[in-house]
């Protein structure tokens, strides 16, 4: 399948496999016949083929100011997304039942000081800049999880400790001063490319990027590294003139737990996945 709707757009590939993992694409690896890799992603859902066209105008718009690499699209349709394969290997991407990290290196400090410097990069970045391109503006990252919040206390299995810290937390107004920037929104490991040594070379997968809370740029990394990699990567942050606002840090923490328990169990209630949601109950309950 993957292989005829590349040749519909020009391009002929063997495919060499199919990653199911993705939330938004299948991504298929391939090669030609003078044996150059090839990306191909496929969307998974409509909404998701209508963004395209902002995410190449956007990577292009990027291009020019980060020091990692980003994909260059060849083909952009609402069907199917190719371009040849970066530099370097995800750093871990996620086992599509158990969502666990499949490391093959350890991350050394340069990975950090690296994605330190590449998220302060992208948060300086003129909010005005990326509207432009067609980039949203969070609804509201806050009443976002209010309302999720009040979902899981019914769908879902909530301590009422947890439900407490939750709730106490979305009504506290120093967690919530309002700051948005541009973000990338969707840092893990799976989509950050590095090299034998762990270094990085390259970010992937720009699908979720928006403006909002800045604090969505570092969900992953504490989710994947815990507290000593949060604090790794907000030093190299600071150090690359990020101004992190007072109180980011456990922010980050709860906003970490929420979103890898509550919004993924509801997203496995919403796409029918027993898994998910079991995986978030063990991590809501921990």
């Amino acid at each position: 399948m993957l292989e005829e709707l590349a040749r519909r757009h020009g391009l002929r590939v063997r495919v060499l496999d199919v990653d199911e993992t993705g939330w938004d694409f299948r991504v298929g690896h391939a090669v030609d016949a003078a044996g150059v890799r090839w990306v191909l992603r496929v969307p998974r859902r409509t909404e998701v083929a209508e963004q395209l066209e902002v995410e190449r105008r956007l990577l292009a718009y990027l291009r020019t100011r980060l020091r990692v690499r980003l994909p260059e699209w060849e083909i952009c349709s609402p069907e199917l997304v190719a371009y040849r394969r970066l530099p370097g290997r995800p750093l871990a991407p996620e086992h599509p039942e158990t969502l666990e990290y499949q490391w093959w290196t350890e991350a050394p400090a340069e990975f950090f000081k690296v994605l330190g410097e590449v998220i302060a990069e992208l948060h300086r970045i003129p909010a005005e800049d990326v509207a432009a391109l067609g980039i949203a503006a969070s609804d509201g990252l806050r009443q976002e999880l209010g309302v999720e919040l009040r979902r899981a206390e019914t769908e879902l299995e909530v301590p009422a400790a947890r439900s407490r810290l939750w709730r106490a937390w979305l009504d506290d107004d120093r967690h919530w001063p309002g700051e948005h920037c541009f973000v990338h929104a969707d840092l893990h490991p799976g989509h950050t490319l590095v090299d034998e040594s762990g270094r990085l070379l390259g970010v992937l997968d720009w699908t979720d990027a928006a403006i909002d809370d800045p604090a969505v740029d570092f969900v992953a990394v504490h989710n994947a590294f815990g507290e000593a990699g949060l604090e790794r990567l907000l030093a190299a942050y600071r150090a690359a003139g990020g101004l992190p606002r007072p109180r980011l840090r456990e922010h980050i923490e709860l906003l970490s737990g929420f979103r890898f328990g509550v919004s993924l169990g509801l997203h496995g209630l919403d796409t029918g996945n027993p898994g998910f949601v079991a995986i978030a109950q063990r991590r809501i309950r921990s």
